[in-house]
């Protein structure tokens, strides 16, 4: 009887040791390279949602987490992707950068495992499996608001483009300039930064062509080339340029550089008392002492979204939690609903924002109050009448 009872505990404890399943997440960032500074925004986010859970007790069951440094190499994130695959992730947090997507949502496809992306934007990422999500808009949304924020916005109708060459800028700029024709503007010419002796092509066509308007295309480090340029030719006219200016490590190193420079950007009001922006901005500042950029809070919800479509999983398979992301629209995240489009893109709008005394500020509010007031200001003076 004995030997039963004992029997039947061992058994029981297997049985339980059997059925706890391992829910892993890897989690593939840029921390070193050229693309360090949204690496660590996006990993500071994407942890603390995750560490929170597990403090609170609202992660799922048997979730554990690997991150790794894709060190702003492709071909190293997708080697790491695959990697991770092999160990059993089930889904892959990576892909801040758009090369980055591009060469790890192969691996995914080929695994049919689940790639969730917190930044990544070019356009074509969507068509290349439907195992890929993504937390940011794609540039066919970007690019047809920068080109409306300089033409409609700002009544330019002469532009000049400053770029660089990678998958971001390539996804970006066809839209752009689509726009801008669609908009009766003229496109003046594009000088690439990435070429030896772009500033003096750059201060040429300045001061030949004299644009009302510049966009400048790229990521972080070719904004602040771009800037540096642009004000040392003292330029008057609107400059515009990528929502990837709008990291806290850029903005810290532009500081009076970006000074009136536009962009568009999905609307997040940190100072909201609203749930969940309230407890992630106080979590964020507590936690790392900083408050958070825009792409910690993608990287939040990208976590925040994988949390949720695994949560209970029935069969712990890709397609079961595909279908769990595409219905889950209803779930609110930092920056906004988590809802995705059929072809894992997430739906979201964008805004236009500029920086206005050193801050990041809703440019399109600032309209909608300006209106406000004028339209106030003829009421009382109609009454006064």
């Amino acid at each position: 009887m004995r030997r039963f009872t004992l029997a039947t505990v061992m058994l029981a404890a297997l049985l339980a040791q059997g059925c706890s399943r391992q829910l892993l997440f890897g989690v593939v960032v840029p921390e070193t390279g050229d693309a360090a500074g949204y690496g660590k925004s996006v990993k500071m986010g994407i942890q603390l949602a995750f560490e929170d859970a597990l403090a609170d007790n609202t992660a799922p069951e048997g979730m554990t987490v690997k991150y790794v440094d894709s060190k702003s190499d492709p071909a190293h994130a997708a080697a790491l992707t695959e990697s991770l695959y092999r160990e059993g992730a089930l889904v892959v947090i990576g892909g801040v950068t758009s090369a980055e997507a591009k060469a790890m949502i192969p691996v995914a496809e080929s695994r049919k495992k689940i790639l969730m992306s917190p930044s990544a934007s070019a356009p074509e990422l969507a068509r290349m499996s439907l195992h890929f999500f993504r937390m940011y808009p794609s540039d066919d949304l970007e690019g047809v608001k920068a080109a409306d924020l300089l033409t409609l916005n700002r009544g330019v109708r002469t532009v000049l483009v400053l770029q660089e060459d990678n998958a971001y800028t390539r996804g970006l700029l066809p839209v752009f300039m689509a726009a801008l024709k669609n908009q009766g503007a003229e496109l003046l010419g594009t000088v690439n930064i990435n070429r030896t002796g772009w500033e003096r092509e750059f201060r040429d066509l300045l001061t030949s062509r004299q644009p009302q308007g510049i966009y400048i295309c790229g990521y972080g480090p070719a904004i602040l080339q771009g800037l540096r340029e642009v004000r040392a030719a003292a330029f008057q006219g609107t400059v515009v340029t990528t929502s990837a200016i709008n990291s806290t490590a850029v903005l810290q190193d532009a500081g009076d550089l970006a000074e009136g420079v536009f962009f568009p950007l999905v609307t997040v009001d940190f100072s909201s008392e609203a749930e969940p922006i309230a407890t992630f901005v106080r979590r964020f500042n507590e936690v790392y002492g900083v408050p958070p950029d825009i792409y910690a809070a993608h990287g939040y919800d990208a976590a925040l979204a994988v949390m949720r479509a695994t949560d209970g999983l029935r069969t712990g398979s890709s397609s079961e939690i595909q279908v769990r992301l595409k219905g889950m629209g209803e779930e609110i995240g930092v920056t906004g609903h988590l809802a995705f489009d059929d072809f894992g893109n997430i739906k979201h709008y964008l805004r236009n924002f500029w920086i206005n005394d050193g801050q990041v500020e809703d440019f399109d509010a600032r309209v909608e109050r300006q209106k406000d007031e004028v339209l106030q200001r003829m009421r009382e003076l109609l009454d006064g009448r």
